[in-house]
């Protein structure tokens, strides 16, 4: 309790104080002030928040204790503090863009009111989440983010995706939980107590601790969305309010990752098969995540795919620091867990940018198909050119954020290889290779993204776009962010470091991040940034003495050219999606006039998800017409359900009771 007279940690209480009060506000009978006034006090609240981040030992050169209060049920350490500053440090530019896109519903006279409660009530649960130190607490946290983000997904509950895409959340988030329930029951029977802080097992305690690790990585490798686990994620995000959609993308998914690294303080060191195993899951993540992706037209669902491939990248991260621990090797953990904790807040920040974004154009489109998109850049070149940012930054290229977390991967399996020796270096080139496909994909899927809806001419006609001042703060935040981190990373990689310092290592802490000279890529950057603007200015001082020569496209024999002559989505991806169109459930449906003398023809191309279409459907299917032939499951008197839910609370309650 004496920590709360620490400056820092009231600080802390007086944020999430002011984040409830927020909900206060929404009760001004004026929709539009109530949003507003909501919003703008759960920024303070949200900002509050980050200055107790920074206050902590987390941003200073004191260690981090990892002190817990309010009869242990919370603690602070640094895994706990760095998921929480990724979690606010989101919440700030989402919320101030939901200003100007929630207004986009009060335009249409519906209410938002509701929505912004269970986004609030989602803001702080998942705060709850990563400070828990008590078992119970953490999964009652836990429901009420899952539930609050799905009573916040339904906001159009009357469109059929939404209904189904919200089912799809819903059945997996319990799912998860139930797994997480089991886990955390075999935690209590092994420890005999329900706090983190005492949840300290080994391997060679028996065949329970293995299990406790596979039902970790099933339950938090759902949220977090690896395939096979991935199914609900691209079904639920699109659905969303874009709002959500970059929260849940850019925070919750990250709630599977605290989960898989708070599991590993539990049971430390882990074997090395689960290095390999994680390895495996994420490496199939990452390939098939992006090339998911690249097969989409909604501008959500693809994004939702990238969410998956990247997942899929930092569960390598995390693969390689427990092939680390394994072997005893520090510099390779902390290489592993460092690349994996610093793309957890490189994907967090440029995610949320790119939904963002997408939210922009689907508000003043209102519609999610780039397919029909086309010449947004001449009404809209900021959006344009912020979207470049994100895209850029998820694919990897330097000098943006992505590269860096992704180069600290790279270099870990380097260090594998040169430290293990044997058959690990064939093996880390394979993995390399796989990661640096991964890349290529992405930049094959984003150069498409760009260049169909924002170059060329409209496909259809756009009367109006309007991006607000909330936009572009928002936007332009998140974009520094990813311009930031690019240039100068050597702040962040020293509060990574430091996280994995304090609780990750047996031994002593290990300066494997430090040890790369950053300070050569901010000279490097820098140079390359210092001279494209010379060269920009040396084009326009060039213009302007000698004039600018302009002429149309090369229009390939063809004059009169109209937009439906341009590279569609579909055209654009065809050949690199034919390649696994099996695995893609990928399908074409091409048009051919048999006229010597055509008049029109045309090209569509779809994918489905195998793990969905032909896995999930297909058993949801079989146990839905096994239910309809036991009888007593189709009753309609609700006292058999109250009994059914009363039998079955009894049976939970013998359970824990033989249990403890």
């Amino acid at each position: 309790m004496n920590d709360l007279a620490d400056p820092g940690y009231s600080l802390f209480i007086v944020a999430f104080a002011i984040q409830l009060l927020a909900i206060v506000f929404l009760s001004i009978r004026n929709e539009r002030t109530a949003l507003f006034s909501s919003s703008i006090v759960l920024v303070i609240g949200l900002i509050l928040g980050l200055i107790s981040t920074f206050s902590s030992a987390l941003f200073s050169s004191v260690e981090i204790p990892g002190r817990t209060f309010f009869s242990n049920w919370i603690r602070l350490d640094g895994l706990s503090i760095y998921f929480i500053f990724i979690i606010q440090l989101v919440a700030i530019p989402t919320t101030v863009s939901g200003i100007s896109y929630l207004n986009h519903y009060i335009d249409q006279k519906r209410s938002v009111k509701s929505f912004f409660i269970f986004y609030i009530i989602l803001l702080i649960s998942t705060q709850f989440v990563v400070i828990a130190n008590q078992t119970i607490f953490f999964l009652v946290s836990w429901e009420v983010m899952s539930m609050s983000a799905y009573l916040a997904m339904i906001l159009e509950r009357e469109k059929e995706e939404v209904q189904r895409g919200s089912f799809y959340y819903f059945a997996a988030s319990h799912v998860l939980i139930f797994i997480l329930y089991i886990m955390f029951f075999l935690l209590h029977h092994q420890t005999g107590s329900w706090y983190f802080s005492d949840y300290h097992l080994s391997f060679s305690s028996g065949i329970v601790v293995p299990l406790i690790f596979i039902l970790s990585l099933i339950g938090f490798g759902i949220k977090a969305g690896f395939i096979p686990f991935h199914f609900w994620l691209p079904q639920a995000h699109p659905i969303a309010p874009t709002v959500l959609s970059a929260f849940l993308s850019g925070v919750i998914i990250k709630m599977g990752i605290y989960g898989i690294f708070r599991t590993f303080l539990f049971l430390k060191p882990v074997p090395e098969w689960c290095g390999w195993l994680l390895l495996i899951v994420g490496m199939i993540s990452a390939i098939f995540g992006v090339w998911y992706a690249l097969a989409q037209h909604d501008i959500k669902r693809l994004l939702a795919y990238h969410s998956v491939e990247n997942i899929g990248i930092i569960g390598i991260g995390i693969g390689i620091g427990f092939i680390g621990s394994a072997n005893n090797l520090s510099s390779v953990q902390v290489l592993g867990f460092g690349g994996a904790l610093l793309h957890t807040l490189n994907h967090a920040i440029f995610k949320s940018l790119l939904f963002i974004g997408s939210g922009v154009i689907y508000r003043n489109l209102g519609i999610r198909n780039i397919e029909l998109m086309g010449g947004l850049i001449h009404r809209a070149k900021y959006i344009a050119l912020f979207f470049l940012a994100g895209s850029v930054a998820i694919s990897g290229i330097p000098p943006f954020n992505g590269f860096i977390s992704e180069f600290i991967v790279y270099t870990g399996f380097f260090k594998t290889a040169n430290e293990l020796k044997n058959y690990y270096p064939i093996l880390m080139l394979m993995f390399v290779v796989g990661l640096a496909f991964v890349g290529g994909l992405a930049v094959g899927c984003f150069t498409k993204v760009n260049s169909v809806i924002f170059l060329g001419s409209e496909r259809r006609e756009v009367k109006r776009f309007h991006s607000s001042i909330y936009d572009y703060v928002s936007l332009g935040f998140l974009s520094l962010l990813c311009i930031l981190i690019g240039f100068y990373p050597q702040p962040f990689v020293g509060v990574v470091n430091k996280v994995i310092s304090s609780g990750f290592l047996n031994g002593n802490s290990s300066s494997a991040l430090i040890n790369i000279d950053w300070h050569y890529f901010t000279l490097i950057f820098s140079s390359l940034a210092i001279g494209i603007i010379l060269l920009y200015l040396l084009k326009l001082k060039l213009e302007k003495k000698y004039g600018r020569r302009t002429s149309a496209a090369w229009g390939c024999g063809y004059e009169n050219l109209t937009p439906r002559m341009q590279y569609s989505a579909s055209s654009f991806a065809d050949e690199l999606n034919t390649i696994p169109k099996t695995i893609l459930v990928y399908q074409k449906e091409v048009e051919i006039s048999d006229s010597p003398y055509p008049v029109s023809s045309g090209f569509e191309s779809h994918s489905k998800d195998f793990v969905d279409y032909k896995i999930v459907l297909p058993l949801f299917n079989f146990l839905r017409s096994l239910a309809a032939r036991i009888g007593f499951l189709s009753q309609t008197d609700i006292r058999y359900y109250i009994a059914f839910i009363l039998i079955i609370i009894s049976i939970y309650g013998l359970i824990a009771f033989l249990w403890v």
